[in-house]
């Protein structure tokens, strides 16, 4: 992870967060801000993240799902509103 200094654009790393799996293929922000998930592609894996609102570092929740295969992950809005 990296924060961006607004005025630069220079980028300075501030976390390493192993993505508990093999091969990670994609990454998604939840609509809120409040969650990451990550896709393990050859460990055929889900892995949570919370996002500290204040500071942008990541914890992870502890929370997997296995999926065969995963290569990419979308948001998509409950179109039951």
């Amino acid at each position: 992870m990296f924060s961006i200094d607004t005025a630069s654009g220079a980028l300075t790393p501030v976390q390493h967060v192993p993505t508990q799996g093999k091969t990670p293929r994609n990454f998604v922000l939840d609509p809120s801000g409040h969650l990451l998930l990550v896709a393990n592609q050859n460990s055929n894996n889900l892995v949570s993240y919370r996002v500290d609102q204040q500071t942008g570092r990541l914890t992870p929740t502890g929370q997997t799902a296995e999926v065969p295969s995963p290569m990419f992950l979308q948001v998509v809005e409950d179109f039951r509103k």
